[in-house]
């Protein structure tokens, strides 16, 4: 537990400064194409599962180092190193459908829509 402390205080601090967005939307994407979701934050990793060009709803857990502390109180002390250990800037940690994992900022936006 001592360990994590300082891990938890870093994570903290990161997560007032970052960018406070509950949910994302996708943008920038094709109609006839999915957004994938990635094991690892890269292009080259792994696809976990495939969104909708129009999908809605995708809860936001952080995006690049900076994470929600919302989510970060519910992460174990593995998952909060995991989540560093792969957390690059321009990609996001998301959650949708049942599915974790990376995705590009990029294509990415704030959602409007009244998300649970």
């Amino acid at each position: 537990m001592k360990r994590l402390l300082p891990l938890l205080t870093l994570l903290l601090l990161s997560s007032l400064h970052a960018e406070q967005i509950g949910f994302w939307k996708v943008q920038k994407v094709k109609s006839n194409d999915s957004l994938n979701i990635r094991e690892m934050a890269t292009h080259k990793s792994n696809k976990v599962s495939a969104i909708a060009h129009n999908a809605q709803c995708i809860k936001n857990h952080g995006c690049g180092k900076d994470i929600d502390l919302d989510s970060m109180m519910n992460m174990t002390e593995d998952q909060v190193k995991d989540f560093l250990s792969q957390a690059k800037d321009g990609w996001c940690y998301i959650e949708h459908q049942g599915h974790t994992g990376w995705v590009n900022q990029y294509y990415l936006k704030e959602s409007k829509e009244e998300c649970k």
